[in-house]
């Protein structure tokens, strides 16, 4: 996927006011995440609570109060590279804002134990956003996080190649392809598998418009840009009406993609103590 890094900044400092009122997909994917970490700890006990934790395109910072119920004793880095979404992020004697980009991460190396990061790698290139993300954990230090995989919002991406070949919904790397660009760069226990989550809307406008507010639209550097037009609009709604659901209305459907893996080395954090 060829993306405009500033177009996309851009787009997410732009709609940090309006995020939270319609990021309802990010917030499932996080309470998804944050159930497989919860588990990932307290499937083992020897495992150690991580004591410095980045969470990595942050956003408003959802994740801040999730992350300190699981580890209370966990001091936190909120990193997002739009100024306004970490402007949001609740202030907190455990939180440390950063604005920085997930290519060159404002973090010492080995300085972390768990990066967190929920539905950003996908805005990304992601062999240079892992091989920081890898850089920045310590020996044993784990990572987790959700993308997007190629299946995101068909329904959208088939209405739209009946009426031109321009790209006009984002593309995203297979779930199979990002654990073996994992693996490739070093990291071990690689696990990553995905699920669907559909959302429907009253109408495409609506549903345009949900995208757009989220900071989440088509960023492609290929695209037409420029306003969508009522005829075009009028038939993307036709071309979509063999996607309608029994009452009605218009999917979008995403394909959540789960990762998880450990930078190799050995663990000498303290025992765990998650709250549950």
């Amino acid at each position: 996927m060829s993306l405009e890094h500033h177009q996309i900044q851009a787009s997410f400092d732009k709609a940090a006011k309006q995020y939270e009122q319609h990021a309802v997909l990010q917030k499932e994917a996080l309470v998804r995440l944050i159930e497989r970490l919860g588990d990932d700890y307290l499937g083992d006990q020897q495992k150690a609570a991580p004591e410095q934790i980045l969470d990595l395109g942050c956003g408003t910072g959802w994740a801040v109060p999730e992350l300190l119920q699981l580890f209370p004793q966990a001091q936190i880095i909120a990193a997002d590279f739009a100024p306004s979404m970490v402007n949001a992020v609740p202030k907190h004697p455990q939180v440390e804002t950063r604005i920085t980009d997930a290519h060159a991460i404002d973090v010492h190396a080995q300085n972390c134990d768990l990066v967190f990061s929920n539905l950003m790698i996908q805005w990304c290139d992601e062999a240079t956003v892992l091989q920081e993300i890898k850089r920045a954990l310590k020996p044993g230090g784990l990572m987790h996080l959700t993308t997007m995989g190629e299946h995101t919002l068909h329904e959208l991406k088939l209405a739209w190649q009946q009426i031109d070949d321009q790209p006009h919904v984002n593309e995203f790397v297979p779930a199979a392809k990002i654990a073996d660009l994992t693996m490739q760069l070093g990291f071990a226990d690689v696990i990553a598998d995905s699920e669907f989550i559909t959302m429907t809307y009253g109408n495409v406008i609506d549903m345009m418009r949900d995208l757009k507010n989220i900071g989440a639209h088509n960023v492609d550097n290929n695209r037409t840009k420029g306003l969508t037009s009522p005829k075009v609009i009028k038939q993307l709604t036709k071309n979509f009406e063999e996607f309608r659901t029994e009452d009605g209305l218009y999917p979008a459907t995403y394909e959540l993609v789960y990762l998880r893996a450990k930078k190799p080395g050995e663990d000498k954090g303290l025992p765990v103590k998650i709250k549950s």
